[in-house]
């Protein structure tokens, strides 16, 4: 083995096959584009660009093949057994440690992983941007009509913004344009436009300003359902649910398929909207926006990329999370916003969705994504 530093860290490669060796917490070298890595091609050298990783449809026949030859192999940190495993859900196979928790990279998954990321590299601070902005005018837009919030001694806000937003995800490419995703984004944009010319938000279907919390069903059409989450009434929810589903509906999108997607947006949609009318809080202000349907597609995505880092707003902070912690940072904020006073909570949005179809909408995402991978190991097993 020969050690190669980079970020202030000696990362070990072997010098007969090019197999890389990340210790605990070292893996960031890679997919963030600090370490210079070669391709799978002979006569390459490091800090070449490297080749693109294997296609998607081929990841489980490669981790399977990887597997069987885990078996022969030993952690070279600890001596203990590795196993393969399919590194963040980007269909390109290492070998992982459980003890140690090191990995162990292959020259053609580096090189794999180097091409996944490289994306996320090239547009994170873009992304970054983007959320810094939209939470800047949030705070201007709070100031002028509520006062200056109140600030400590450094002059920073003593209480930030409740508001979970994801900037950037270290999830793989997608396979295609995520068509549904963009167009979903185009419809909400649209229908926000001809509310602000018409000045006022647009109604639901049926004349009804929002689904109502805690009434019940009597007298209430389930048709609205299907329509609610393509509403909004404020520019602030409508930022946030774009933000939401052109970081994380993508990636969701190109593993279940368009049609699937579109299905499971409109079920999650649904489903939340039934729970808001059903056990919402009596009293509570009528409901539009997508909310529950993209709580719905952030439950895919905790199925589907667990492990995946997602670069975050949340509480007056930029920081990187996996995506389990990220769901727990939006469960922890749908509770907050549930019981926030009226100002606060009508500036944010005026027709906020209740905490019962906030995490209605979240678990039947959740419960969707688990019967999709049910089918996918039933088809492999066929």
């Amino acid at each position: 083995m020969r050690r190669i530093v980079s970020g202030g860290k000696e990362i070990d490669s072997c010098t007969a096959c090019g197999a890389i060796w990340f210790d605990y917490g070292e893996i960031p070298e890679l997919t963030e584009g600090r370490l210079p890595v070669a391709s799978g091609n002979e006569g390459e050298s490091p800090g070449e660009p490297p080749v693109d990783p294997p296609p998607k449809k081929n990841a489980r026949t490669v981790l399977s093949r990887v597997r069987a030859a885990a078996s022969s192999l030993r952690c070279p940190r600890c001596e203990g057994s590795l196993a393969a495993i399919d590194f963040q859900a980007t269909g390109i196979p290492v070998l992982r440690c459980p003890a140690c928790e090191g990995i162990l990279a292959p020259r053609d998954s580096a090189a794999g992983i180097h091409a996944k990321f490289r994306f996320l590299r090239e547009q994170g601070a873009k992304y970054a941007a983007l959320g810094s902005t939209i939470a800047g005018e949030a705070k201007r837009r709070m100031d002028a009509k509520y006062g200056p919030a109140d600030t400590d001694a450094a002059g920073k806000m003593a209480v930030p913004f409740p508001i979970v937003v994801p900037l950037a995800d270290d999830a793989p490419e997608t396979g295609s344009l995520p068509l549904v995703t963009y167009g979903l984004i185009g419809v909400w944009v649209f229908l926000s436009i001809v509310g602000q010319v018409n000045g006022a938000p647009l109604p639901l279907p049926g004349g009804l300003a929002g689904l109502p919390s805690g009434t019940g069903f009597a007298g209430v059409p389930k048709l609205p359902l299907l329509f609610a989450p393509f509403f909004h009434t404020g520019i602030l929810p409508l930022a946030v649910g774009s933000l939401f589903l052109f970081v994380l509906g993508d990636n969701v999108e190109d593993r279940l398929g368009k049609v699937p997607y579109f299905a499971l947006f409109l079920l999650c949609g649904a489903i939340a909207g039934a729970a808001h009318v059903l056990w919402g809080k009596a009293g509570g202000p009528p409901a539009q926006g997508s909310t529950g349907a993209v709580a719905g597609i952030l439950g895919a995505y905790l199925v589907f990329f667990p492990n995946v880092s997602i670069r975050m707003y949340g509480m007056g902070r930029i920081v990187r999370l996996p995506a389990y912690l990220f769901a727990c940072a939006w469960v922890v904020a749908a509770f907050f916003l549930a019981w926030e006073p009226g100002p606060f909570m009508e500036f944010l949005n005026p027709a906020a969705l209740s905490l019962a179809g906030n995490l209605a909408g979240f678990g039947t995402g959740v419960f969707g994504a688990i019967f999709w991978r049910f089918l996918e190991d039933a088809a492999v097993d066929v």
